[in-house]
């Protein structure tokens, strides 16, 4: 910033500040996330429609020829349009995936280790069944209790 005001008093220009914006990972905009689903959507579609004309291109030259290589083009870009056909449904199953409500993570453990008592771990599982709130805390001197 100091440097900014230095040369704009040299060159007699008015400062203007830049803010860097900084992306900060873990936000979610779901109006940038419409947009660029819209936008791979129609590139995909896009692929398919210009592929689909490439294809029929390919095979009339394949057919009219009857080279070996030209019918191997061909194959390959059948196979081609059907990954692109299947990437199509995976946008769909990843845009379903990231805005669906609701979704929540499970998190599992396994092997825990209770160190205690079976009367603890029963007072731990079952509150309602617990004898902690019966416990007087008592001490006995010369066989009288006091509390």
């Amino acid at each position: 910033m100091n440097l900014n005001k230095n040369l704009a008093k040299l060159f007699d220009v008015e400062n203007k500040s830049v803010s860097q914006k900084t992306n900060e990972g873990g936000t979610f905009d779901a109006n940038n996330f419409q947009k660029d689903y819209e936008f791979v959507q129609s590139n995909l579609k896009d692929l398919i429609g210009n592929g689909n004309m490439a294809l029929e291109a390919a095979l009339k030259v394949a057919t009219e020829s009857d080279s070996p290589r030209a019918f191997e083009v061909v194959a390959i870009m059948l196979k081609t349009m059907a990954d692109l056909n299947n990437n199509v449904l995976d946008v769909h199953k990843k845009a379903k995936d990231t805005t669906a409500p609701g979704k929540t993570e499970v998190k599992q453990t396994n092997n825990s280790v209770f160190i205690g008592s079976t009367k603890d771990l029963q007072n731990i599982l079952n509150k309602e069944r617990s004898t902690e709130k019966d416990v007087v805390e008592a001490e006995i001197v010369n066989n009288v209790p006091t509390q």
